[in-house]
């Protein structure tokens, strides 16, 4: 339901070029048949005209009314229908997991993240190695970039493991979009169907003040296609929602699977929780 929406107001204007279209049909219609009416020399051919010339101009009523309440639902309806949807459907139903992210606070000419690309074609992935040491003390309020191992399997019985994570940033600002990368890895049981990954951004009343959702890796191959030990880099690019945009404060970053169907059934993990709490980021002022 709320892909639907989300769609509506994408492409409201798909909407508005038929009822312009319409309008300007019909309009010409009721010109034509005034014309008529002018000309007509008998009694009936003039109420024939004149019933056409009604029924013209109550279309080209009809269809500038209906784009009058397309352009007030898209404008003002729909986002606050989307908005509320959303926090509904993934409202917090588990506590959080804790993990301790590794922080990486000094200049790097190769990220600590970058290898995680790397997939052999025999469905292996290519051994991660150790993050680099670092003599930096620890802050509490670290503004590089964070990694971590993660190894929480999702589904009953389990089909894929989200084995390790990072964060381009863990102070933002809501100018620009937060980019996280996840790495997940099938296992022997098969996935169900082709869920969809959700990231959120969290403030600490459990708000969602950035997301995005969409399928593992892009969409590249449906996770039903999996082949066990299979890895895949997937990342995310969330966005701060409007009416948060002005939001400074603390956030934590959630991410799980969920059923991309009207239930929006999301998947349990074993640790307990249908989603996994990752790293705590910083949102500072523009």
């Amino acid at each position: 339901m709320t892909i639907l929406l989300r769609w509506l107001v994408d492409y409201a204007w798909i909407f508005y070029i038929g009822c312009t279209i319409g309008a300007v049909i019909y309009t010409v219609r009721a010109l034509i048949a005034h014309r008529d009416r002018s000309l007509a020399l008998f009694t009936l051919e003039r109420e024939t005209a004149t019933s056409r010339v009604v029924r013209a101009w109550s279309m080209v009523l009809i269809l500038v009314f209906i784009g009058a309440v397309i352009f007030v639902s898209a404008n003002f309806v729909l986002p606050d229908l989307y908005d509320d949807m959303l926090l509904d459907a993934f409202t917090p139903e588990a506590p959080l997991v804790s993990l301790t992210p590794t922080v990486d606070l000094t200049p790097s000419l190769t990220p600590t993240f970058a290898v995680l690309t790397a997939v052999s074609t025999s469905g292996a992935s290519v051994p991660t190695p150790p993050p680099p040491p670092t003599s930096a003390p620890a802050t509490s309020v670290p503004v590089g970039a964070a990694s971590g191992d993660v190894r929480v399997r999702f589904g009953n019985p389990t089909f894929v493991e989200l084995t390790s994570y990072s964060l381009s940033a863990v102070e933002v600002t809501t100018a620009q979009p937060l980019q996280l990368t996840l790495t997940w890895q099938a296992l022997e049981a098969r996935s169900p169907m082709n869920y969809v990954v959700f990231t959120h951004l969290r403030s600490n009343d459990g708000s969602i003040i950035a997301q995005h959702d969409g399928p593992p890796a892009g969409g590249a191959r449906p996770m039903m296609e999996w082949s066990p030990g299979e890895t895949f880099v997937d990342v995310h690019q969330m966005v701060f929602i409007e009416g948060y945009r002005d939001y400074t404060g603390p956030a934590t970053i959630v991410v799980g699977l969920y059923n991309p169907e009207a239930t929006h059934e999301r998947v349990v993990t074993d640790k307990g929780g249908d989603y996994i709490s990752l790293v705590a980021v910083n949102v500072v002022s523009q």
